[in-house]
């Protein structure tokens, strides 16, 4: 695909404003050869093989209506720490930072697949007999690019999208890699993950019946989390009398968020040139989003593709989302935007707010994601109530994770 016309500006990017994707790799890429033998010597140094471990929460957004918003980070961390410990004592580590209900895990080719599902069983047990919630998990064997912090790379993607969209409470799903070892090994019954529309071509099989690791010792349940150390201490403590009001004098805040996610399709990731490209556009799109902010306390998130501002006003969040989707489509980058509305807790750096949570960002995020169109800013209703009546918006209303998404889309 034709790399958008702003790549002469990476030649001014800053660690700071790339992230930690590094600079001179995206460089590399932009200005050499840009075939498919360059990829794969651009990429040879980031390569890993061995086995992933990606996890969902089952029916968060039901529970973020239905919850106060302290008891569901409290409820969410719970099976993420189990998670993390378990994978700690056979030698895994977690990848990235497990912002919202997701946990991702790699383990190298020095542990076995036996041991990683027989751990995994070990872990949805645990979770099962102690809490409330549930997670889905899915495994796969295979090739991955470590960037950054991030895995990237098609195997990445695809054991990604199964745990996130296909599998269901309490379920570890396995690939293809690793069905066939369970097979050939008996180390656990098989049942076919049925799929259907879109999806029908997927191939996932269940796991059940395998041996567990009871055994295994907890210690390292500090997962990678995104709060700070004072804040994260605190979850445990919940119960005590005037914490939650502690918190929330101290965090909460009302603002109204945006939530912006790069528009593409799967198959521009489909080759190491693709995997390039995209890193270089998620780079550039990190810079036009900081340079267009108002200030960069309202940034509250930029990586990967995906971006999360705060506002005050929704005024103000769709002037800032017309003005970084009109920059961003002049130099070939189309994004989906959601907007919404409601008290999140945000915590605090010097150079601006380093974590945010709550349920406006979590349905920002559906209706940029699952709701949005690349022509369009997707608001929420009680987000569009600020704005009066709207004559020339288009309402909707879907449902998205058992949750009734509604409100209005505005070019």
């Amino acid at each position: 695909m034709p790399l958008p016309k702003v790549i002469p500006a990476l030649a001014d990017l800053t660690q700071d404003i790339a992230g930690p994707i590094p600079v001179e790799l995206l460089q590399s890429w932009a200005t050499g050869a840009q075939d498919s033998a360059a990829a794969e010597k651009l990429l040879a140094a980031f390569q890993s093989e061995g086995t992933v471990v990606s996890s969902d929460t089952s029916g968060l957004s039901r529970m973020s209506r239905s919850m106060e918003l302290l008891d569901v980070l409290r409820l969410v961390s719970q099976p993420k720490e189990i998670v993390h410990a378990i994978g700690r004592e056979i030698g895994g580590r977690g990848i990235g930072i497990w912002v919202a209900d997701n946990t991702e895990m790699l383990y190298p080719g020095t542990v076995s697949p036996q041991t990683v599902l027989a751990a995994m069983n070990e872990v949805q047990a645990r979770i099962s007999e102690r809490l409330q919630v549930r997670i889905g998990m899915c495994v796969h064997q295979g090739r991955f690019y470590e960037i950054g912090g991030g895995l990237y790379g098609e195997d990445a993607d695809h054991v990604e999208y199964l745990a996130e969209h296909c599998a269901g409470p309490g379920e570890i799903l396995l690939t293809e890699s690793l069905a066939r070892h369970v097979e050939s090994t008996a180390t656990g019954r098989l049942v076919p993950k049925l799929f259907g529309g879109a999806e029908a071509s997927l191939k996932a099989w269940i796991l059940s019946d395998g041996p567990r690791l009871p055994e295994l010792a907890e210690h390292e349940t500090t997962y990678p989390h995104p709060f700070p150390e004072e804040f994260y201490a605190l979850l445990p403590q919940l119960g005590e009398p005037g914490l939650k009001d502690m918190i929330y004098s101290r965090w909460l805040r009302e603002r109204v968020v945006v939530f912006l996610a790069r528009d593409r399709e799967a198959s521009e990731l489909a080759s190491l040139g693709g995997l390039l490209d995209d890193l270089v556009i998620n780079a550039l799109m990190e810079t036009v989003v900081k340079e267009t902010a108002p200030q960069v306390e309202n940034i509250a998130s930029s990586a990967g593709g995906l971006a999360i501002l705060t506002f005050a006003t929704t005024s103000e969040a769709v002037g800032y989302a017309r003005a970084v989707k009109a920059q961003l489509a002049e130099n070939g980058v189309q994004v989906r935007v959601g907007i919404d509305a409601g008290p999140m807790l945000l915590f605090s750096n010097p150079k601006g707010p380093s974590g945010i949570t709550g349920d406006p960002v979590n349905i920002a995020s559906k209706l940029s994601e699952d709701v949005g169109r690349a022509d369009y800013i997707s608001i929420s209703d009680r987000a569009a109530k600020q704005l009066g009546d709207n004559h020339a918006a288009e309402r909707f209303e879907v449902q998205v994770s058992g949750v009734t998404l509604s409100g209005i889309l505005v070019s």
